[in-house]
C-alpha cells in the first residue's frame, strides 16, 4: 500500500514539499481536515481511503489546499502519539477512538506550532502556545517522541538495538518518489528527457541502472510516458529485489506472492520478454490489476494464476529456475508510505505473520529446481521476519545454501524504504 494511492495525490504531496507552499487555511478546510483525522483515528478506515473521500467531495479546492490537507492529515496520523502527549492528553495516545472534536483541534494546533507556523485566531486553539507544547514534550519517553506504539518500540529496540531510534526517525520522514524505467520500452536517458518536456524532473539513482528519483512531480501519471508504459512507480529499494534474483533471458520464473505485480513486471523486463513469468496470488483482483499493468508495459511473458489451494503449489514442483517469495509481512520497512499502518499492527499480527512466512518458505521453495535460486523477501525491518527466518529454513533444509543477503535499513544503510532479501541456492534433493 502506497503513501498515496493515486497519481494525483502523489502530485499534490510533492507540491507541498518541493514548492514549500504557505497556505492560509480556511476554517472550512480545517474542519474537513479535523473530521478526516477523526475518521482515520477510529481505525475503521485507512488514511488513504479517508483522503480519497475528502478530495472527491471537495473537488473545488485548489491544488495548494489539497496539498495542505493531504500532507497535514498524514503527519497528524504519523505523529498522533507524540501530539497527544504534547497537548497533555497522554490518556488518549493508545485510544484515539475516544478523541473529541476539541482534542483534534488541539492536536492540529500542536502540530502547527511544532512546524513553526502561527495559529489562526480561532477559539478552539486560543489556549495553545509553543512554550507549553515544548515543555510537555520535554518529559516524554522515547517511544512517544518517536511516535511509535510502545509494544513495537520495545520489540524493535530488542531486535535492532542501538540503531532503532535512527531507523524510527527515518521511518517518520515522508518518502521520496522513485520510478523504475521499463527497459522493454525505454531507457533512463530517454525517459528523463521525455519527462522533462512535461515539466517533470527525474534524476538517476547511483548504483541502480533503471531507477530514477522524481524531484519535481508535475502530473506524472498523465504523461505520455506513463500511458505508454515506459515506467512504473516503485521504490528504489524494492527495485533491488528482482535484481537480486539473478534472472537471465529464457528462464522460467515464478513470483509466488505477486500482488498487483510490480516485481513481476520488473522480472519480465530483466528477462527481456524471453522466457516465462508465472505470477501467483490468493487475490484475483490483484492479479487482474497485474494483467492491465502488463499490457501497458508490453510484458508478454507474464501468466497470472490464482492460488486456490495447496495443489496449486504442488503442481509446480521443481519447474522453475528462479522463485521470488515476497512474503506477507509487517510492513515496518515502508511506514513512511503508510503512516497509519503502525496503529493497525499488533504484536499478535507479527507472530501470525512469522508463522505464515515459515510455512510459505518451506512449501513454496519446492517450486525451485535443483541448481535454481530463490529470493526470500520482505518489506520489514525486523530480523524475526528476515534473517531469523532464513536461518531456520537453512537449518531444516541442508540442501539449500545462502548465497547473498540484502538488508536496506532506513536511516542506517539506506536512503530508501526498508527491505530484506536473501538469495538462496538449491544444491540437490537430499
Amino acid at each position: 500500500m502506497q503513501w498515496c494511492k493515486t497519481g494525483k495525490q502523489a502530485t499534490i504531496r510533492a507540491l507541498y514539499y518541493k514548492m514549500r507552499i504557505t497556505v492560509t487555511a480556511s476554517r472550512q478546510l480545517l474542519e474537513c481536515l479535523n473530521s478526516a483525522f477523526l475518521q482515520a483515528s477510529t481505525l475503521e478506515q485507512y488514511a488513504d481511503k479517508v483522503v480519497q473521500q475528502h478530495l472527491m467531495i471537495n473537488a473545488a479546492w485548489t491544488i495548494e489546499q489539497r496539498a495542505y490537507f493531504v500532507t497535514t492529515l498524514y503527519n497528524m496520523v504519523r505523529f498522533s502519539r507524540k501530539l497527544c502527549w504534547a497537548i497533555g492528553r497522554s490518556d488518549l495516545m493508545d485510544s484515539l477512538s475516544q478523541l473529541s472534536v476539541a482534542d483534534v483541534w488541539n492536536i492540529w494546533g500542536a502540530y502547527t506550532l511544532l512546524n513553526e507556523q502561527s495559529l489562526p485566531d480561532f477559539p478552539e486553539v486560543s489556549t495553545l502556545n509553543l512554550a507549553d507544547v515544548q515543555s510537555a514534550l520535554s518529559s516524554a519517553p522515547q517511544d512517544v517522541l518517536l511516535s511509535m506504539p510502545s509494544w513495537l518500540h520495545e520489540r524493535a529496540n530488542d531486535e535492532l538495538g542501538d540503531i532503532w531510534p535512527t531507523v524510527a526517525t527515518a521511518l517518520n520522514q515522508s518518502a521520496e518518489h522513485f520510478i523504475r524505467v521499463n527497459s522493454l520500452k525505454s531507457d533512463a536517458l530517454s525517459l528523463t528527457k521525455s519527462l522533462a518536456k512535461e515539466q517533470i524532473k527525474a534524476v538517476p539513482v547511483d548504483g541502480l541502472h533503471n531507477a530514477l528519483k522524481v524531484e519535481q512531480m508535475g502530473y506524472l501519471f498523465r504523461t505520455d510516458a506513463f500511458q505508454q508504459g515506459h515506467f512504473e512507480m516503485q521504490d528504489a529499494g524494492s527495485q533491488q529485489l528482482a535484481t537480486l534474483l539473478d534472472v537471465q533471458p529464457g528462464m522460467k520464473v515464478v513470483d509466488a506472492c505477486a500482488g498487483s505485480g510490480g516485481k513481476s513486471l520488473h522480472i519480465a523486463a530483466l528477462l527481456e520478454n524471453k522466457g516465462r513469468v508465472l505470477s501467483l496470488d490468493i487475490h484475483q483482483h490483484k492479479l487482474d490489476t497485474l494483467k492491465k499493468r502488463a499490457k501497458r508495459a508490453g510484458s508478454h511473458v507474464i501468466e497470472t494464476r490464482l492460488i486456490q489451494n495447496s495443489k496449486t503449489i504442488k503442481r509446480q514442483k521443481e519447474k522453475f529456475d528462479r522463485v521470488l517469495l515476497d512474503v506477507p509481512c509487517s510492513g515496518t520497512g515502508i511506514l513512511r508510505r503508510n503512516p497509519d499502518a503502525k496503529w493497525h499492527l499488533t504484536e499478535k499480527n507479527i507472530e501470525n505473520l512469522v508463522a505464515l512466512q515459515q510455512d510459505i518458505l518451506q512449501r513454496y521453495s519446492q517450486m525451485c529446481r535443483v541448481g535454481g535460486k530463490l529470493v526470500y523477501a520482505t518489506c520489514s525491518i525486523l530480523p524475526s521476519e528476515n534473517a531469523c527466518q532464513v536461518e531456520r529454513f537453512l537449518a531444516n533444509n541442508p540442501n539449500w545454501r545462502l548465497e547473498k543477503e540484502l538488508s536496506l535499513m532506513p536511516g542506517v544503510s539506506s536512503a530508501f524504504d526498508g527491505f530484506y532479501g536473501a538469495l538462496l541456492v538449491k544444491n540437490d534433493n537430499s
